[in-house]
């Protein structure tokens, strides 16, 4: 099976890898490539890093439960999820405990010149900025410390998994550190390395990448070398590299781009376990680049995309994507968070007798206390947690009243269900729903969710015109 290697860079990195795990849970179809996540972050602490990687073991842990035969119809968890690193990470070394002066050894060089060259080039902050965090909104720290990746273990690893007819994507980005130097070193590191296994094969690789402008701000902190009335500067400076260093070199095939000038205001975090930025519709919007980048093929170079949506007024609902976003999102989206509705708010029904599947399948009590359906329902309540980030954020995304369990058709916000007097939008249209599902799989963890995809898919389609 043929892989997309996804390079997550930074914290926008890791949490644009969260809204595409969350896709790919619902569905989204990477037209057959499996998914090799690859987290690029010095700091190894950070909140939004060690959540991804919690969530992405957990999607693992609950597609090894199911079997995806010729005749199952469920498309959830459907596309495999691979880990060829440990913790989906690429580490970048000898970062820990270390200032920047201390990595390039500032005290060892020999001659007074090289030494004023280094104060030439760095600061005094940036020679005692300390990298266990990150590089704090410097890529000229970042571009020198990230070279050494391109010889360590974790990447010869990745080189030696590649195949012809891969696929390799890269999530940075510009306005901070790691992403806006990352990005365009580890891509010239695969165009041009012959030194690499299968270096042929990478070098003339399909590669996509989204870069991220500002989409946020932070709030201002005289403690901390991060001001983010910077970010528009440094993504000018830097866009101006990429046109001269990539896109005249035509070294990308696919240059995604995204942002926002209106974006929510975050607490002034360095780094560590206490930057865990809340889920924001930019993330959300960018994982459609991967999912668009996996279902075309793009054989020609530089071809260059920007996504936009209608203005919103501050909140998006699913009427302000067009056609082309919906195709990636609604399906996917809805039948997931309609199932969480289902699972998470009617879970008296499943454990009775009115649920006809369970005498059919064998669905009792018993294998609702199993330990694949309470990953599930943990799995499901992350998802309805990412959902309500992206809400409470600015720009608000709000495409689902997931507290609608009295009323389950009102729960597509912007929506309105289709009624008749022979379907009407209540619990019992669900119920029959479930019970009408055509399920072949053999296995419980396969009916479970079978049962639910044929439904929604069912419903969405009926009630929702999806």
């Amino acid at each position: 099976m043929a892989r997309l290697f996804v390079f997550g860079i930074g914290g926008t990195g890791s949490r644009v890898l969260r809204a595409l795990t969350m896709l790919l849970a619902g569905g989204a179809d990477t037209k057959g490539y499996d998914i090799v996540p690859i987290i690029i972050d010095p700091d190894q602490a950070n909140g939004n890093l060690t959540q991804n990687i919690s969530l992405l073991d957990e999607y693992v842990e609950i597609r090894n439960y199911l079997s995806f035969t010729a005749g199952n119809k469920n498309r959830f968890f459907s596309t495999a999820v691979d880990d060829i690193l440990t913790n989906f990470t690429m580490p970048v070394e000898n970062t820990s405990n270390l200032k920047f002066k201390e990595f390039i050894n500032v005290a060892g060089m020999s001659e007074k010149a090289n030494k004023a060259m280094a104060r030439m080039l760095f600061s005094d902050d940036n020679l005692n900025s300390d990298m266990n965090v990150g590089f704090k909104g410097n890529p000229n720290i970042g571009s020198v410390v990230l070279n050494q990746i391109s010889t360590s273990e974790d990447f010869l690893s990745f080189a030696q998994a590649f195949q012809p007819n891969d696929k390799i994507f890269i999530i940075s980005s510009i306005f901070g550190g790691t992403g806006a130097s990352g990005f365009p070193l580890l891509l010239k590191t695969m165009r041009t390395d012959t030194t690499l296994p299968n270096h042929d094969a990478i070098n003339n690789a399909e590669i996509g990448a989204i870069t991220v402008l500002p989409y946020f701000k932070l709030t201002r902190d005289g403690n901390s070398s991060i001001d983010s009335a910077t970010f528009i500067s440094k993504s000018k400076s830097a866009l101006a590299y990429y046109e001269r260093n990539i896109a005249n070199s035509k070294q990308i095939n696919a240059l995604y781009f995204i942002g926002d000038d209106n974006g929510n205001t975050y607490n002034n975090v360095e780094g560590g376990n206490q930057q865990a930025n809340k889920a924001h519709a930019i993330e959300l919007l960018a994982a459609t680049a991967i999912i668009d980048f996996a279902q075309r093929s793009f054989t020609s170079r530089n071809n260059f995309l920007e996504l936009g949506v209608e203005d919103a007024g501050g909140t998006l609902t699913i009427n302000n994507f067009c056609n082309g976003l919906n195709h990636y999102i609604r399906r996917p989206l809805f039948q997931l968070a309609f199932t969480a509705l289902g699972l998470e708010h009617d879970r008296s029904f499943l454990i009775s007798k009115q649920l006809k599947k369970n005498t059919d399948l064998g669905l009792d009590d018993k294998f609702y206390e199993d330990v694949f359906v309470q990953k599930l329902t943990h799995f499901l309540s992350c998802y309805r947690d990412w959902l309500n980030e992206m809400k409470d954020n600015k720009v608000a995304l709000n495409l689902f009243n997931m507290a609608s369990s009295s009323e389950p058709f009102k729960f597509v916000t912007d929506v309105k269900a289709k009624s008749s007097v022979f379907s009407r939008n209540d619990w019992n249209t669900y119920r029959t729903a479930l019970n009408k599902a055509k399920v072949t799989s053999s296995k419980k963890e396969d009916q479970l969710l079978e049962m639910y995809y044929v439904a929604t898919e069912k419903l969405c389609k009926d009630k929702f015109n999806l």
